[in-house]
């Protein structure tokens, strides 16, 4: 019954953001399409407002994953702090500019494009991830 809960949860959220940002989207088209038609960026609120959109969806995927292994899959204290990780590293990506200001003030010069230190943050997620799916297979191994 819990499992059916979470899931059920997950996919209403889901859906309202993913209906809330496409309705936002459209929004902000029919916007820049009645207000400046000529511009050459039209549309590119839009395209903005549906990456975000995707970013918070993936987001909340990630925590659908991370709450449905904490609370239904047989659990390893490895594999649980593998995926807490792994979905902080998702929540500091969004204090990127703050992150990035402050190690280019007090760290160095090289993190004064926060892009680099987003596709860092993304990078560790990706190895989180991977560790997180290669971690039980290895136990697996070892048991045999």
């Amino acid at each position: 019954m819990k499992k059916k809960i979470i899931i059920c949860v997950f996919s209403i959220l889901i859906l309202i953001t993913a209906i809330v940002f496409i309705i936002g989207a459209i929004q902000s088209y029919n916007y820049d399409i009645t207000n400046n038609p000529d511009d050459k960026w039209v549309g590119f609120g839009a395209v903005l407002t549906l990456m975000v959109g995707g970013f918070v969806v993936f987001y909340e995927l990630d925590l659908f994953y991370t709450t449905y292994y904490l609370l239904i899959k047989p659990k390893t204290i490895a594999k649980s702090i593998l995926n807490i990780l792994a979905n902080l590293t998702l929540v500091i990506m969004y204090f990127t500019d703050s992150i990035a200001h402050f190690l280019f003030e007090h760290v160095s010069e090289i993190f004064g494009e926060e892009i680099l230190l987003l596709f860092a943050l993304f990078l560790v997620y990706i190895i989180l991830r991977i560790v997180c799916i290669v971690l039980p297979v290895r136990q697996s191994t070892k048991d045999k």
